[in-house]
């Protein structure tokens, strides 16, 4: 089955945009020309993509388990302040 862009952008829950770029210029995606704008992904295409995805998210990265995690500056008055 093929898929609109804004199939693909429905599917990985980001924006259109962010699907064209995907598919247009970062080459993540082979894709298909419908006409003279139309833009498709075959469905196993991006099912595979999805697969890869999940398996990078798994993999560990060297030296993570010494970062801490940043939770941001938040807003202090001055009594807040350390």
């Amino acid at each position: 089955m093929l898929l609109a862009l804004k199939d693909v952008a429905r599917r990985l829950n980001i924006s259109y945009p962010a699907a064209r770029m995907l598919v247009l210029y970062d080459e993540k995606l082979p894709y298909f020309k419908v006409g003279s704008r139309g833009i498709r992904v075959k469905e196993e295409d991006l099912e595979n993509y999805i697969a890869k995805q999940g398996q990078k998210g798994k993999e560990e990265v060297p030296g993570s388990e010494a970062r801490e995690t940043y939770e941001g500056r938040g807003i202090l008055g001055k009594e807040g302040r350390v």
